[in-house]
């Protein structure tokens, strides 16, 4: 498919909700990790030491979701990529143990792993790789928009007293949504040989 006409494809758009989500949401909590410490009454230390989990779960993540894609597909692991991280935005919500943060930031891994696999491999699966070079440089780009919009939006929020809790709400909803609308688009993104 020519870039043209992915954007004239709805399923593009529903992808592509799914595919932000883990960026926008991931940078405002990296961005504002001491606003949350402090709304938790975290430790200081305690959101640097999970980026440790964080980081080993996403690279084991990223080794096992390459063999995924291989056996599975792309187009039949895209609707688990944000389960991981809608369960990370819950226990956020619902928790303020210290220890919480390490389940945070691990799911989040988890999501974050799946996201740069599948984030490669599904246009092509979907799309055709003719003019791949165009597709992702375009949802490069929306990526991009979506870190610079997750900031933005956290610092808002923030400002206008928002509670970390609250603000997980709305990632919550957000991760909802898409994933329900995903879901509900599911049979026409599926290969055709099963």
């Amino acid at each position: 498919w020519k870039r043209s006409e992915v954007l004239r494809d709805f399923k593009f758009y529903i992808i592509s909700l799914n595919m932000l989500a883990m960026p926008w949401i991931a940078t405002g909590v990296f961005i504002y990790q001491s606003f949350i410490a402090d709304s938790k009454l975290w430790d200081i230390y305690i959101i640097p030491k999970s980026f440790m989990v964080y980081s080993i779960i996403s690279i084991l993540t990223l080794i096992s979701s390459g063999f995924l894609v291989d056996k599975f597909s792309s187009r039949k692991l895209i609707p688990f990529m944000n389960v991981p991280l809608l369960i990370g935005m819950l226990i956020l919500y619902f928790f303020d143990f210290s220890y919480s943060a390490y389940f945070f930031f691990g799911l989040v891994g988890i999501s974050n792993g799946l996201a740069n696999v599948l984030g490669s491999s599904l246009w092509a699966e979907i799309y055709g790789v003719r003019f791949l070079g165009g597709i992702k440089a375009l949802t490069t780009a929306l990526m991009v928009f979506s870190t610079a919009f997750g900031t933005a939006i956290f610092g808002f929020l923030i400002d206008k007293g928002l509670s970390i809790e609250k603000i997980s709400l709305i990632g919550i909803i957000y991760v909802s949504f898409s994933l329900l609308t995903l879901i509900l688009i599911k049979n026409s993104i599926e290969p055709i040989n099963k």
